[in-house]
């Protein structure tokens, strides 16, 4: 089944915008990405997350059974632990060699402390806390598919909406997510499910509420409600006569809910935006933002370990602009360059690459599994257009 490069490009996007704003904050570089009132990357990768989980796993509970995708959920929650590991080992390194500024966070006493808080998920970088929010929400999905499979998508939405109010009213210490920082507060999961679980809906009904063709037909509608939902948000509480009131509609530790709102609506816009230019453009001109959304979450551990890494053996902060354009780029390209290679070797799983490797060193077949979260197969990104080259395959 043809991928939906429309959806790649829109995480490809959301990462360029984690990238910009992580290693480019205040420059031109990272405005773009950064111009609608309340929208980031994070934001776009929760949503589209959620979206993705919806549409995949509807897929393998039909083909299969609700106890294949079990396994297949819980295999990715290790993944992510892993590679929530992984960004923490960095961390702790450059903590330990005298680079703990990097992290923004509080000291160690060595490697032992700092293996017992990467352990349980306490030793969180700046730049890499978005996958610890992640595997909470994902986690969720076990009690949201049995929902699902019996219709209950309305009490399901009816159930976030509540938990969000709540969240914003009255949320107990345990609605916190914490990292080992003075502020050790880093996220109201209650409230940035918002972002995830009606996602997960949306994509669990994809092709029964046939979304692609709603966001076809109604691109123009779409886009002004997006406008003009931007428009008020900056006149308002951005900058305007409400602006006071900024921190709390628009907080994002808590997930205020101008978030939420500009969220929804900018984010569909973008992605129908991406269709009508994938059929207008040459699909080369978009390949760096399809092949890096393609590999979403190997591209987020990369900018947060290259977060850590850089300022120690790249390029010293603090950068004139010259040096932070060249590192935001090339950041972006490794990301890029990764995607390729992976799709080049046919790497299915990061897990399996030294058993990939050993076969084509020794000339032997791969027969690569079904693919992960992050690169399975997409609605079509238009009936009438083929399978462009670009898009891995596997």
């Amino acid at each position: 089944m043809n991928r939906d490069l429309a959806i790649d490009a829109t995480r490809g996007l959301a990462i360029w915008s984690m990238i910009s704003a992580h290693f480019a904050f205040g420059t031109l570089i990272e405005a773009p990405t950064h111009s609608f009132p309340y929208v980031d990357g994070m934001s776009a990768f929760v949503l589209l997350s959620g979206l993705m989980l919806g549409l995949v796993y509807r897929r393998w509970i039909e083909r299969f059974s609700l106890g294949y995708a079990y396994w297949r959920l819980t295999k990715r929650l290790v993944v992510l632990y892993l590679c929530q590991l992984t960004i923490a080992l960095v961390a702790v390194a450059a903590a330990v060699e005298g680079h703990r500024w990097l992290t923004l966070l509080l000291p160690i006493d060595g490697w032992s402390h700092g293996l017992r808080l990467v352990l349980t998920m306490d030793y969180i970088p700046s730049g890499g806390n978005i996958l610890l929010l992640y595997m909470l929400l994902m986690a969720s999905a076990f009690a949201l598919f049995p929902l699902l499979r019996l219709g209950w998508w309305l009490p399901i939405l009816g159930a976030s909406l509540a938990l969000y109010v709540f969240s914003q009213v009255a949320s107990p210490d345990w609605f916190y997510l914490s990292a080992y920082m003075q502020t050790p507060r880093i996220q109201n999961w209650a409230g940035w499910q918002l972002m995830f679980i009606p996602a997960v809906v949306v994509g669990w009904n994809w092709e029964i509420w046939r979304i692609t063709e709603f966001v076809d037909r109604w691109l123009v509608a779409i886009i002004g409600v997006a406008v003009a939902v931007g428009v008020v948000l900056h006149f308002t509480f951005q900058d305007g006569p409400l602006k006071a009131l900024e921190p709390g509609v628009a907080d994002k530790l808590e997930f205020g809910w101008a978030r939420g709102v500009a969220a929804w609506v900018v984010i569909p816009a973008v992605y129908g935006l991406f269709r009508v230019l994938l059929r207008w453009w040459h699909r080369d001109w978009f390949r760096p933002l399809v092949m890096t959304g393609s590999r979403s979450l190997d591209s987020y551990v990369l900018q947060a370990i290259a977060l850590v890494l850089i300022p120690i053996h790249v390029a010293h902060r603090p950068w004139s602009l010259v040096t932070t354009t060249a590192v935001t780029l090339m950041v972006f390209a490794l990301c890029w360059l990764w995607a390729e290679f992976r799709r080049a070797m046919r790497i299915d799983k990061l897990h399996r690459l030294p058993v990939i490797v050993y076969r084509r060193v020794v000339r032997r077949p791969v027969t690569p599994e079904p693919e992960p979260l992050d690169d399975l197969p997409t609605p079509p990104a238009a009936p009438t257009h083929p399978e462009p080259q670009l898009a891995p395959t596997h």
